[in-house]
């Protein structure tokens, strides 16, 4: 059983994560096993959601996640990691944290393709579990940081979180209540949910925007505005600034209402077929989603090495479990 610390050892690890940036990157580049989408199931007779993962390779064989979300007044959501052959329960995931790494992942490796040359101020706003993996993913993606700012809606969340992570990290890590000069003077704004809003306008020329807020809940519960974006998302073309350069995880979904601003996708520029900016003053806003067949690889993975890091808490199951 991994608690919310265990997944921290377990993801934060720097040959794992260089392992995990390939496997997203065969995935973008559909060079990685043919894995299945997600499965809803429902139960009536509960208030809780359950969703059945593809199978895909683990520690013991093929296997599968199971993701539980209880309802509001029950325990936390958990992820369940279960033999193929069998059904055998090979472990227990706080999904929490879990969904921290697995959106922050692809974030980092989209950062190695999108970020300006030699980032060294990082714009961190939000501070959740989400932030906490993003900062930490960051920090081994873009080895040339140096500082963090956190801009977060509770103060004293944002300082807890700017402590742990200078420590963790060694980088200089201060919180800051001024949501548009932090986002003016960072290379790299990083926006997790639980947050101010984001503007485009605030950000400097050759800048990245990385929009996590799509991935820092489940894709059941994110919630997009009105206008059909998800909460935090910049406009296309701030007025009399730099140009905009939208790119996403993933290709849009039926045709783009305006075929002028339509997302470029991650695919396109790790292939080398695309640049990232057409100017070196473009901005770039690198808008996260739901990659096919990466939560399951992602819990695999990680429950994986924390077994062989003896990462966890041993669950004995049976008749003879107390």
């Amino acid at each position: 059983m991994l608690t919310s610390e265990d997944v921290d050892d377990a993801f934060d690890d720097e040959a794992f994560m260089e392992e995990r940036f390939s496997d997203v990157q065969r995935l973008l580049l559909g060079r990685g096993p043919a894995l299945g989408p997600e499965t809803p199931v429902l139960l009536p007779a509960t208030h809780c959601r359950l969703t059945v993962g593809p199978h895909t390779s683990g520690p013991f064989g093929r296997c599968f996640a199971v993701r539980l979300d209880p309802g509001a007044d029950q325990s936390a959501p958990r992820v369940e990691l279960l033999l193929a052959d069998d059904g055998s329960l090979l472990g227990l995931v706080d999904a929490g944290a879990l969904d921290g790494w697995r959106s922050a992942i692809p974030s980092g490796l989209a950062a190695r393709y999108l970020a300006p040359p030699a980032p060294s101020l990082l714009g961190l706003f939000g501070s959740g579990e989400p932030a906490w993996s993003c900062l930490l993913v960051l920090h081994h993606a873009l080895p040339s940081l140096s500082e963090v700012h956190v801009v977060g809606r509770d103060p004293a969340q944002a300082r807890d979180l700017a402590t742990a992570a200078a420590l963790r990290t060694g980088l200089r890590v201060r919180t800051s209540e001024d949501a548009r000069a932090t986002a003016a003077g960072a290379d790299v704004v990083a926006t997790t949910g639980g947050h101010p809003r984001v503007r485009a306008e605030w950000l400097a020329a050759g800048a990245l925007l990385i929009d996590q807020t799509a991935t820092a809940t489940t894709a059941a519960t994110a919630a997009p505005t009105a206008a059909g974006h998800a909460v935090g998302q910049v406009g296309l073309v701030p007025p009399r600034g730099p140009a905009v350069r939208q790119v996403s995880l993933v290709p849009p979904r039926g045709p783009a209402e305006n075929t002028r601003h339509e997302p470029l996708p991650l695919a396109e520029i790790v292939a080398g077929r695309a640049l990232p900016r057409r100017s070196g003053s473009d901005i770039v806003h690198y808008q996260g989603a739901e990659l096919a067949g990466w939560s399951a690889i992602a819990a695999a993975a990680g429950l994986g090495h924390a077994w062989r890091r003896d990462v966890g808490t041993p669950v004995r199951l049976g008749r003879g479990s107390p």
